[in-house]
């Protein structure tokens, strides 16, 4: 099993290291930080949206408020749109209209973002690193296939978000804890993790991928591009059919996802909904098979120069 730690090897993890061992401070601090940016995030979302509907229910709205009045009403409280859409509100016996959120789907709806679930499969496979770091390269979650694929995944965050996607982004509440979550899940913590597997992972020589394995890691790629996409639609066409909008991001988590829409702006870009999924479906396809294959080569190219180095040494 890729997370069973046995006792006597879970109280002896730390033989496996020195103080000097840069790698252990490196996914140390990795794992400590990445876990506190998670857990802010959610409670960061949790506490927002609490205050919102405390804000809003303190007005003691008349139930029978006219709906471009209440619109008016949260504009004026700088509601951003993604906000408001997450308010649900009912009418109480006391002739008052009372906000409320629903914590859980909006647990589900923030996970369903691939930015988070990218973030989540890297920290879980540094977390296991850091206690297995005998495994590196080897088993399990972090054997050559997964770490690839892995790398892969949060290289698409990174090159759709800062090449595509951080233009379209305009509702990040202008604070600075915000803007640091926000780069540090599209943009640290891919380049520190694509760097300690392509250069802190100890590759051992004879680790190449022939065709048909690096093949097989493009199709098991693609698979959990796939699982995604079509968990991402399932989940986005039942909120449509509920009635939610589809052009909404409780609906579907980013524009190009927005399949039911006839038009779908993305900056300069305006396609139907349908045609904007199956360009960055072939897109995002190409991304994972090009960088799979480019981490392999540089994977292969310093497994080679490590045992080059050890021949060198012993000699």
């Amino acid at each position: 099993m890729f997370f069973t730690l046995k006792k006597e090897k879970f109280t002896a993890w730390y033989k496996n290291y020195t103080l000097k061992d840069w790698r252990f401070w490196y996914k140390t601090l990795f794992v400590v930080l990445m876990t506190f940016i998670v857990l802010f995030s959610y409670i960061q979302l949790f506490v927002n949206m609490s205050s919102v509907v405390k804000q809003i229910n303190d007005l003691n709205l008349s139930s029978d408020i006219a709906s471009d009045k209440l619109k008016e009403v949260l504009d004026n409280l700088n509601l951003s749109k993604s906000i408001q859409e997450r308010l649900i509100f009912y009418k109480t016996s006391d002739g008052l209209l009372h906000a409320g959120y629903q914590p859980f789907e909006q647990f589900i709806q923030m996970s369903s973002f691939f930015t988070l679930i990218s973030n989540l499969l890297i920290l879980i496979w540094m977390y296991v690193a850091l206690f297995k770091p005998l495994n590196e390269g080897k088993k399990g979650i972090l054997n050559k296939r997964t770490s690839i694929i892995f790398a892969a995944y949060i290289t698409v965050t990174f090159l759709l978000y800062n090449l595509i996607l951080r233009i379209t982004v305009s509702e990040i509440a202008n604070n600075f804890m915000s803007h640091f979550v926000n780069e540090m899940f599209h943009t640290v913590a891919p380049i520190f993790f694509i760097g300690y597997v392509l250069f802190g992972v100890k590759w051992e020589k004879g680790t190449a991928f022939n065709f048909k394995e690096l093949s097989t890691t493009w199709v098991f790629g693609i698979l959990g591009l796939c699982s995604y996409g079509a968990y991402a639609i399932i989940r986005g066409l039942l909120k449509v059919a509920g009635g939610t909008p589809g052009s909404s991001q409780q609906a579907f988590p980013y524009p190009f996802l927005q399949v039911t829409e006839l038009n779908v702006k993305m900056g300069a870009i305006e396609l139907p909904g349908i045609v904007l999924f199956l360009i960055f479906m072939i897109v995002i396809a190409s991304i994972c098979i090009g960088f799979t294959s480019l981490y392999n080569f540089i994977i292969i190219k310093n497994a080679n120069k490590g045992a080059k180095k050890g021949v060198n040494n012993e000699k």
